[in-house]
């Protein structure tokens, strides 16, 4: 960590402290709580409470007095914070807020579906990671069912190592702006499926996992803990698919705003009949709509889920984040992987 990330870190350490003590000021009126039971709660001392309220002039008891008022003014702090702490996370990152790594698509969408290459059936299918760089993520709902889903759109890789024979290893991709699910599929993953790891700082279960970039600015403690755990459960096993990205992003033709939107679809509905398994262009993409080990179809029906899907009104917008997003985690967070994992990435 240089030392303008030090000092930056320092400085969110304190706003995050601050942070802590305006929720627990608020569970102290809200709940009635005591100051020992704050100090059990927060870890926060009941000497720094009290000051904090002196300092901010808050009551020290709680009683007959405008509480809406004092919550009002938790609340435009605690977003002030919020504000503060995102420019200077922004200031070293830029628009990179987290990876999103999926180590089995196959898996996460409950698929055994082998597909076709080249005109000849895959035998096997080694690796189908998807990498992603997510720059939006939202709740939709599919128009003719009502049935919920979940996007996520941004920067990304769908990558996948097979056999066509024996011995016969071919590799892999697809670059992606967006990734959809039906809704129980991305609760499932994200909410009850089996931890790998269990840390406040970052998510990780088996069938995905979200490394934010400010894990950076965390103490080197932190760090040392939480990189060997990533290093042996992503970067390690899946070097190969984070060196084709890091090749993707540093290509200067890829991600064409002339080719639109690619979006892999698990599908719109529980039964997966929706478009499930496909990756959706909005046009014949030439090589690129050529089958690809592992999913079902590439189909140039993307226009007709467009407003479905909320992307008919941005495409001009996003696609210029994306030329931000791919130059800032070529010259900045790939950098920082690279730190943390050496010889990981190439």
């Amino acid at each position: 960590m240089s030392q303008r990330e030090k000092e930056i870190s320092d400085k969110i350490s304190i706003l995050e402290k601050e942070k802590k003590i305006l929720e627990g000021t608020r569970a102290y009126y809200e709940q009635e709580l005591s100051y020992a039971d704050l100090e059990e709660l927060t870890g926060i001392s009941i000497r720094e409470f009290k000051r904090f309220q002196s300092d901010n002039e808050f009551p020290y008891r709680v009683g007959s007095y405008n509480r809406q008022a004092i919550f009002d003014k938790i609340d435009t702090r605690t977003k002030e914070i919020n504000n503060e702490i995102g420019k200077l996370r922004g200031s070293v990152f830029g628009a990179l807020d987290q990876l999103l790594f999926v180590p089995s698509w196959r898996k996460l969408i409950d698929s055994s579906f082998n597909g076709f290459y080249l005109n000849q059936p895959v035998q096997k299918v080694l690796q189908d990671t998807i990498i992603f760089l997510p720059e939006l993520a939202m709740t939709g709902f599919e128009e003719t069912t009502g049935e919920p889903f979940f996007l996520i759109t941004g920067l990304g890789m769908y990558w996948v190592k097979f056999e066509l024979g024996v011995g016969s290893l071919v590799t892999d991709y697809r670059e992606l702006t967006g990734l959809v699910l039906p809704f129980d599929v991305y609760h499932r993953a994200q909410d009850e499926a089996e931890q790998v790891l269990k840390s406040e700082k970052m998510r990780m279960t088996e069938y995905m996992t979200s490394i934010p970039f400010s894990l950076i600015l965390e103490k080197s403690t932190t760090q040392m803990y939480l990189r060997g755990v990533i290093s042996r459960n992503i970067f390690h096993p899946y070097k190969e698919s984070f060196d084709q990205f890091l090749k993707l992003c540093k290509d200067p033709n890829s991600f064409n705003p002339g080719e639109g939107h690619k979006i892999l679809s698990g599908g719109l509905t529980a039964d997966r009949t929706l478009y499930g398994n496909e990756l959706l262009t909005e046009k014949p993409l030439g090589e690129y709509s050529r089958l690809i080990a592992g999913i079902k179809n590439t189909q140039p029906k993307l226009n007709k889920i467009l407003e479905t899907l909320q992307l008919d009104t941005m495409s001009e917008a996003f696609f210029q984040k994306l030329e931000g997003m791919k130059r800032e985690f070529s010259e900045i967070g790939s950098k920082y992987l690279v730190d943390w994992m050496p010889g990981h990435i190439s």
